[in-house]
């Protein structure tokens, strides 16, 4: 799929510039992870992107600056709320609700489920992570739901 495009033709999106290889690797390195190809290629492509306060996480660059997202989120889950090593984070509402991508580190998947999981503050005050459900069968289906988003608003 041609992400950048599809961005361009379908509203009011914001994203970032393509990463590079060096770039992809760093998050890889950082979350002792192998990304999915097809993931691989939106972040080559677009590196992150957004409508509204809607985001899919990836890597954030403007000209002289660069940011991962999706490194930071990841990692901040991961110790706050007990995130499995087996997801990395594409979007979250604070303290509602999580958007997941299912990751190997052991092996680099072609893809993978996009998956949700609400956030909800137990009966002991502590925000937890509810069990994950499948919620697109691909990376290229979320992009699609994603993209229904700014086409809804036209």
């Amino acid at each position: 799929m041609n992400y950048l495009r599809r961005l361009k033709q379908s509203g009011e999106f914001e994203y970032s510039l393509g990463a590079n290889a060096d770039e992809i690797k760093h998050i890889e390195d950082e979350l002792g992870i192998l990304l999915p190809e097809v993931y691989v290629d939106f972040l080559s492509e677009c590196g992150s992107c957004n409508y509204g306060d809607v985001y899919i996480n990836g890597i954030y660059k403007e000209e002289g600056s660069i940011s991962y997202p999706v490194v930071t989120l990841t990692k901040q889950l991961r110790e706050d709320l007990h995130l499995s090593e087996d997801f990395i984070v594409l979007h979250y509402e604070v303290d509602e609700f999580l958007t997941l991508y299912k990751v190997s580190n052991r092996i680099r998947l072609k893809d993978a489920k996009v998956f949700g999981a609400e956030v909800c503050c137990n009966d002991k005050g502590i925000f937890e992570i509810y069990k994950p459900t499948p919620m697109f069968d691909s990376f290229d289906a979320y992009f699609e739901d994603f993209l229904a988003l700014g086409e809804e608003e036209e």
